[in-house]
């Protein structure tokens, strides 16, 4: 890090914010670029004690000027690497993952794919509670891995025996040296149409995981993976292609060594990625004791697949991150033995695969309802409508009094997977989760 100085931070979210209070730390010499009003967003405490002349608005022509003269620039993972501002551009462009790793002091396990990375880390991270040994979980997940490395350079933390991260393919884009000791791709099916035209650039941007990985590493991935894509298998020396299809024989394998009738979460889909956390867990050298404890205790994550209790005699289940038809399918696959599903679905319409009906089409004979909310349930009405007694209720609270004159006793269960962003109605996905708790709550 001695040769970047003069560094550019584009992006003032979560993980922006943290790499500039990290490199203010390091004394660097810090520009900040970000869009909007810099008088509103210059006041967050991190940035409010820098000059106000490295504070820039991405629209103000001095943008362009900061990032041609900068050694390095950090990116926020919501901003491509194509963007104007960028062009031309020989310094190094890194995420926040990046610069962190630069420093960091204790083994990494990298988790990414399409669906389960929370679930999945969220369970890791149960392992390391009753590990009993310092740790970190971030990333995608919520804290940015900066964090974790100015706490530790100022004195504030101790060092981890483990990190755990969640990495997004935006962050993966965006990376040089970085390198876990434990890396896994849970699966791979197309997201984020907004940034890529083609399920192999998600691919290829998913696959940078393994890139750095060496001698004494270990990486998973489903088996035949990469046929599937059609892509070459990354080179790594030492990896485990794990099959999940077979329910039964994971079932099986797991029940050989761990007690599984404590366990808390529904679905499949979660022995899958209790499935990952075993084997990622024991090759990362965990205690098969913590492994066990976290069977016992993990309940799994708020608003994925969240069995938040009964209204009016239907089984509610919150799955409010689910942003993709693939998510939706899942949850699907996990409550279909609940009884008769009344599904809610829709968000923000993205543009590419929002049409996706048919990968319903499998839980036709279950699904009894579709209400539909936001943008994309306007838009799906007349499709939907042909297979399936579907009704538009726009938004959460209208599809409260529509389920309050629901039979009592109709019994079933209630799902929400909107399939869809939240953004059209929402701050974030966990702002729309929490308000369908508050409406199907048992207070209610």
């Amino acid at each position: 890090m001695d040769k970047y100085n003069r560094i550019t931070v584009i992006g003032m979210g979560k993980s922006g914010l943290s790499a500039v209070r990290l490199l203010n730390h390091l004394k660097k010499d810090v520009h900040v670029i970000s869009q909007g009003d810099k008088s509103f967003w210059g006041k967050n405490p991190i940035l409010s004690h820098m000059d106000e002349n490295k504070l820039i608005s991405q629209d103000d022509p001095a943008a362009f000027e900061a990032v041609k003269s900068s050694d390095l620039i950090i990116l926020s993972p919501g901003i491509a690497r194509e963007i104007p501002l960028l062009e031309g551009i020989s310094a190094p462009i890194w995420c926040e993952i990046e610069l962190a790793w630069q420093y960091a002091d204790a083994p990494v396990m990298g988790i990414t794919g399409t669906n389960g990375k929370t679930t999945t880390v969220s369970f890791l991270e149960e392992c390391f509670k009753h590990e009993g040994r310092p740790y970190f979980v971030g990333g995608n997940i919520g804290t940015p891995f900066c964090d974790y490395i100015y706490e530790r350079l100022s004195g504030s933390r101790e060092q981890a025996w483990g990190i755990i991260l969640e990495l997004s393919s935006f962050q993966l884009e965006s990376i040089r040296d970085f390198r876990p000791k434990v890396a896994s791709i849970l699966n791979i099916t197309f997201s984020h149409g907004e940034r890529y035209n083609l399920l192999s650039d998600y691919a290829n941007a998913k696959k940078e995981i393994f890139k750095n990985m060496s001698d004494g590493d270990f990486s998973f991935w489903p088996i035949g993976l990469w046929d599937e894509l059609g892509l070459p298998a990354p080179e790594v020396n030492d990896y485990e292609e794990l099959s999940f299809e077979n329910i039964s024989q994971i079932k099986s394998e797991l029940e050989s060594t761990l007690d599984l009738s404590q366990l808390k979460i529904y679905g499949e889909h979660n022995l899958k990625n209790l499935y990952m956390v075993y084997k990622m867990w024991t090759k990362f050298g965990g205690s098969h004791k913590a492994l066990q404890s976290a069977v016992n205790t993990f309940s799994g994550v708020e608003y994925r697949l969240e069995f938040i209790g009964e209204y009016r005699s239907l089984k509610v289940f919150n799955d409010a991150k689910s942003t993709n038809w693939e998510a939706t399918e899942t949850a699907l696959n996990g409550v279909k033995d609940e009884g008769r599903v009344t599904l809610v679905l829709g968000g923000q319409l993205r543009g590419e695969g929002d049409s996706r009906v048919e990968v319903l089409d499998p839980f036709k004979e279950n699904i009894e309802k579709v209400f539909l909310i936001g943008e994309s349930g306007q838009a799906l009405l007349s499709t939907l409508s042909k297979t399936y007694d579907c009704e538009y209720v726009e938004t959460l609270e209208k599809l409260k009094v529509e389920v309050d004159k629901m039979s009592k006793d109709k019994g079933g269960t209630l799902l929400f997977s909107p399939a869809f962003p939240s953004f059209d109605q929402f701050k974030n996905y966990i702002e729309r989760g929490e308000l369908f708790s508050r409406l199907f709550s048992n207070s209610n």
